[in-house]
């Protein structure tokens, strides 16, 4: 029996932790899918400005605490837990990024709102930060140098902030192992990811373009690019027309923007 020729080649970038879903629906939909994490999520030990800033948490509680990402809440909740602080007990507003943060909240009675629009640009629209008013207080849990541009908007509103770097952002050694042995498995003629056509990278953010930059070289812009987020799109737009923005990464939404590439 002759197997079906797939639809096309998916580079899944994610983190190992959040592939599966994404990659096991393409599979079901007839792509090929290779998984290359772009970031691997590095845990902080809490800085003493930190552990002050959590040890007033509860006599000085921020307007709203911004989650940006599941491991974000993971690591906040646990440092809450440092401090014997109960984070369903907090008169707080609780904003996530995306449902798989507020998901994690919420594992501990903590009702987040998720913005329509799954970006930092979402974020910045949504109505917990855009009810704030001049001096109020802002808690952003992310990584080091996570969400910029949220923390430019809301310091240009005359926002006071507080945040907590709770991981760092690294490209996996093991993913430089991985694409080298993606690059040499055949020759040029013959490799799926040239071969398989369309072709389609997943970049979540900035720094996952870095480092796909830096991996790819000169073959970064042969794919279709999926990017998450205006600035990104600004910016990746003007080296390639083969980009597609996109505003969420749950897997069904990501597929059917590929389904559509294919069409194209």
């Amino acid at each position: 029996m002759i197997a079906k020729k797939p639809i096309g080649y998916f580079l899944n970038t994610r983190p190992s932790d959040r592939a599966q879903p994404l990659t096991l629906l393409l599979e079901q939909a007839g792509w090929h899918v290779d998984e290359l994490p772009l970031l691997e999520l590095i845990p902080l030990v809490l800085s003493e400005q930190d552990r002050h800033i959590l040890a007033q948490l509860v006599a000085q509680p921020p307007r709203v605490i911004v989650v940006v990402s599941p491991t974000a809440a993971r690591l906040g909740l646990l440092a809450l837990d440092t401090f014997r602080i109960n984070a369903a007990s907090l008169p707080i507003r609780w904003l996530a990024v995306g449902h798989g943060t507020a998901q994690v909240l919420e594992a501990v009675g903590v009702s987040a709102e998720v913005p329509e629009l799954q970006t930092s640009e979402g974020l910045i629209a949504s109505s917990a930060l855009c009810d704030l008013v001049v001096n109020e207080l802002v808690m952003v849990w992310r990584g080091i140098g996570g969400r910029e541009l949220v923390q430019e908007s809301l310091l240009a509103r005359g926002v006071c902030l507080q945040v907590l770097n709770l991981y760092q952002r690294q490209l996996p050694a093991s993913s430089k192992t991985l694409w080298m042995d993606y690059c040499s498995t055949a020759s040029d003629s013959v490799k799926k990811y040239d071969k398989l056509k369309p072709n389609v990278v997943l970049l979540s953010s900035g720094e996952s373009w870095r480092y796909w930059r830096e991996l790819a070289g000169e073959r970064a812009l042969t794919p279709w690019l999926l990017v998450m987020g205006h600035r990104l799109m600004d910016e990746v737009e003007q080296l390639t027309p083969r980009i597609r923005q996109i505003t969420s990464l749950q897997p069904q939404y990501i597929l059917e923007v590929v389904m559509d590439i294919a069409k194209s």
